[in-house]
């Protein structure tokens, strides 16, 4: 069976605005939760959802991490592997990942956890390859209306707002895949700075979705968001020692 929803991290739409950081906040976000990490110089720092793998050279660079890249668009991987051959990449899904156990001091999904097919298969594949004690970075669109959640998930589209879930239900998931909660972050005006440049960029939401995609209707998609009334979050937990 073809799978026929559209990749929204894909279209150039999307990618002519965001660039190489697809997501609101940007590396600005990222080095926030690094600096509440504290990470210690050579920590090995697993990206899950890195794309064009922008975070990948800037972990290494500002922080001094050991980072490695991992995502499922061959697309975005071949973006990153032309502007440096010498990054770490994988190409593989954040629910099976091909790393032995115990090996990342961090695991960080930046607006990629919501894109997952199986969010619950994907933290219990986080905390299996965190050592003990190691971080779970995750910043994400959420709906902050639960009762939108359902409209948003039967849209036609690859994207963190149509898997967008309630805060409750991402902090319970966190919790239950054996991680302490240690931060919860609200940069919704990051989120709204991104949709405020997808308008300057198209001249309306609407030419925005017209654009990336001829398999859903606009007004459903826009319906959809307005009524789930989207933020976006920064999570920082911690994996519980057994």
């Amino acid at each position: 069976m073809i799978d026929e929803r559209v990749r929204l991290y894909e279209q150039s739409p999307l990618l002519e605005v965001a660039g190489e950081a697809i997501r609101p906040g940007g590396l600005a976000l990222t080095d926030r939760a690094l600096e509440f990490c504290a990470l210690p110089i050579g920590s090995r720092v697993l990206d899950v959802g890195c794309g064009p793998a922008a975070s990948i050279g800037h972990f290494k660079v500002k922080h001094q991490l050991d980072a490695v890249g991992l995502d499922p668009s061959e697309m975005l991987l071949r973006s990153g592997r032309r502007r440096n051959l010498c990054l770490p990449l994988m190409q593989s899904y954040g629910e099976r990942l091909p790393i032995a156990s115990e090996q990342f001091d961090a695991v960080l999904t930046e607006c990629s956890l919501s894109v997952m097919k199986d969010a619950d298969r994907a933290l219990a594949e986080f905390e299996r390859v965190l050592r003990a004690s190691g971080y779970l970075i995750l910043s994400d669109v959420y709906a902050r209306n639960p009762a939108g959640v359902a409209a948003l998930h039967h849209l036609p589209i690859d994207s963190c707002l149509c898997g967008a879930c309630s805060q409750a239900e991402i902090t319970d998931r966190v919790v239950a895949h054996g991680f302490e909660i240690k931060l919860w972050e609200d940069h919704t005006k990051a989120l709204n700075a991104f949709a405020a440049q997808l308008i300057w960029s198209n001249g309306s939401l609407q030419q925005f979705w017209c654009r990336a995609t001829s398999r859903a209707n606009t007004l459903d998609i826009q319906t959809a968001i307005a009524r789930a009334r989207p933020g976006y979050y920064l999570l920082i937990a911690q994996k519980i020692s057994r």
